[in-house]
């Protein structure tokens, strides 16, 4: 690993490397922790993505807002001011729009020439953290679905699209909050931040001329780097097999879809060039199993575990299935599938 590298991941919070592990694979991601400590979480994303990555962010609650104010908030001013389009007055060789047309479209015209003649050319923010998106109703969570999808918005006035390397982020309400279901496939990674774990932006530990900067063209050279990384055949092989034994887990009712196989690929590169290697390992591959899952799967119950179609005693299931976690299960997948050496 690059030595300048090392050093400055090395003063990066956990927060902060979660964020650049994040632009790095271009997974959006969702952030948990206990109710009360929210709010700081959101503050220090806020502050991490401008002063550590120099993003421009967009911050809204998503708790009790509509479409039209979601759309609103996530917009920011464009940074190229192209000025108010010119009006065609006519002349007597030119004339203008009203000549030869009809009195009363001739008059609609005068007064869209007489408007202010400016464009809403404000664009989507480079990174928009949501909070509380999981308490929004359906229809701005579907909303939120078609911007990750499309990476563009239409308000009443206009269309206005989002950046190439445009991230989406959620600050969840409560550790086990969930997402619509279609909208939640959409993050690749999750993080949970422990309060012990602190909040240097917010409270100031973490000296603004020590903190490290990523910039753009670093991020995408990073980028490129994973981009680049080598999966050989017997470590694909193993993350196919991680992901088999997932589905087939007697714990696991859903959520092993194949866009997280797609996502649990792209965030095994990106970790790649932060380990200072060009090539995945399977000790990647279960690191990015640990960040992929977590917000995904379903756990099964007493009453869906699939055993029970075929005679299993619903109450040593339900026996079995008491107190079992997420982690629980992705270490228990982990465990069960052969490394390759």
């Amino acid at each position: 690993m690059d030595k300048l590298l090392q050093h400055r991941l090395h003063g990066l919070s956990d927060l902060d490397l979660a964020i650049l592990v994040s632009l790095i694979s271009g997974q959006h991601c969702i952030f948990y922790s206990v109710p009360n400590l929210a709010k700081d979480v959101r503050d220090e994303l806020h502050l991490s993505f401008s002063e550590t990555f120099g993003l421009q962010t967009a911050v809204v609650d998503c708790s009790r807002t509509t479409v039209d104010e979601f759309s609103e908030a996530i917009l920011v001013a464009n940074d190229d001011d192209f000025g108010p389009v010119p009006v065609h007055r006519g002349s007597a060789r030119s004339p203008g729009l009203s000549a030869g047309l009809p009195s009363s479209l001739a008059h609609s015209a005068a007064r869209v020439e007489s408007a202010n003649n400016t464009l809403d050319d404000r664009r989507i923010a480079d990174v928009v953290i949501a909070m509380h998106l999981d308490l929004a109703g359906s229809s701005v969570q579907a909303q939120a679905l078609e911007l990750i999808r499309t990476k563009r918005i239409f308000t009443r006035t206009a269309m206005h699209t989002a950046s190439k390397d445009f991230l989406f982020i959620v600050v969840a309400s409560k550790p086990n909050a969930r997402l619509s279901h279609h909208l939640n496939d959409m993050f690749g990674m999750s993080y949970f931040h422990e309060e012990e774990d602190g909040f240097p932006h917010v409270e100031g530990t973490m000296e603004t001329h020590a903190t490290p900067i990523f910039t753009r063209d670093e991020i995408k050279d990073l980028h490129c780097q994973a981009d680049e990384a080598r999966l050989t055949s017997e470590v694909d092989a193993y993350l196919h097999n991680v992901v088999v034994f997932m589905r087939q887990s007697r714990y696991v009712k859903g959520g092993v879809t194949a866009t997280a196989t797609r996502h649990l690929r792209a965030v095994a590169k990106a970790l790649a060039p932060l380990h200072g290697l060009d090539y995945v390992p399977p000790a990647l591959v279960t690191l990015a199993v640990r960040k992929v899952y977590p917000h995904r799967l379903i756990l099964a119950t007493a009453q869906t575990e699939r055993t029970l179609q075929w005679g299993s005693d619903p109450a040593a299931v339900n026996e079995m299935l008491r107190g079992v976690t997420v982690e629980d299960v992705l270490e228990d997948v982990i465990g069960s599938v052969d490394t390759p050496l």
